[in-house]
């Protein structure tokens, strides 16, 4: 009797882990398709393809994160209630140069882990006097309108489940003011605004060609690109004088 007892308990144990282990699901697998964007002369954005797989039940939010660094704004106002002018500097802290987040079929921004909401509260603003809702409002608007940061929803396809895996497949628009360096993709699976389970992939970012010669020798040989900028622009000065000079003595 005791020894049934023990194998009774150690089933109903083996059981209750086996269920535990169920309800975690399997864990998130992401694949980038390019994991490498290259911007050259004549980039204008480009479609990054991330495909994966999330726990059954869940749904999939993949966010893409740039480099963090500290933005300076100048703050513009009425001086003696006349003249537009600058009346300061506002600092932004800790503010990443690339925030897309794509999302499955959510109905509530509370079930979101990432988003705007979640990144006012990374992000602190100096001086401390400034009204922190405001400035980052206007701060939204301005990074939304250059295509730098956004929030889409519905915006992942699923496939169908199969073994407790949802297959999943999301299209990330990036824009064409992309900067070369390193961006961090993660993905999320979420349940009830929790997260379930999560990973993070690398996309790396070139700049190659003409924009890469450019930097190269502005960084790099300033010199050089002093004397190469100065012999353009004197080379333009003389085809705009003669075509100028050309079109007077035409009439």
């Amino acid at each position: 009797m005791y020894k049934l007892s023990v194998a009774l308990l150690c089933a109903v144990t083996l059981a209750l882990f086996g269920a535990s282990l169920a309800e975690c699901g399997q864990p998130a697998r992401v694949t980038l398709e390019p994991n490498v964007i290259i911007i050259g002369a004549t980039y204008h954005g480009a479609t990054l393809t991330v495909t994966g797989t999330i726990p059954e039940g869940t749904e999939a939010v993949v966010n893409v994160v740039g480099q963090r660094k500290d933005t300076a704004f100048k703050k513009k106002g009425k001086a003696i209630g006349l003249l537009w002018m600058n009346l300061g500097t506002v600092v932004f802290h800790n503010v990443p140069n690339l925030y897309l987040v794509y999302a499955g079929n959510l109905s509530n921004d509370n079930d979101l882990p990432v988003g705007f909401n979640a990144i006012k509260n990374e992000i602190a603003i100096t001086p401390d006097s400034e009204n922190k809702d405001f400035l980052f409002n206007e701060f939204i608007k301005l990074k939304t309108k250059e295509g730098l940061y956004s929030v889409n929803k519905g915006a992942v396809q699923y496939s169908k489940t199969s073994n407790g895996i949802r297959p999943f497949l999301c299209k990330v628009a990036l824009p064409s003011r992309l900067v070369p360096g390193t961006y961090e993709v993660s993905l999320i699976a979420i349940r009830n605004g929790k997260i379930v389970a999560n990973t993070t992939q690398v996309l790396k970012v070139k700049e190659e060609g003409l924009p890469n010669l450019v930097a190269s020798l502005a960084f790099r040989h300033s010199t050089t690109y002093g004397i190469l900028a100065t012999v353009i622009a004197i080379i333009a000065g003389l085809i705009m004088g003669l075509v100028f000079k050309g079109g007077k003595g035409g009439h």
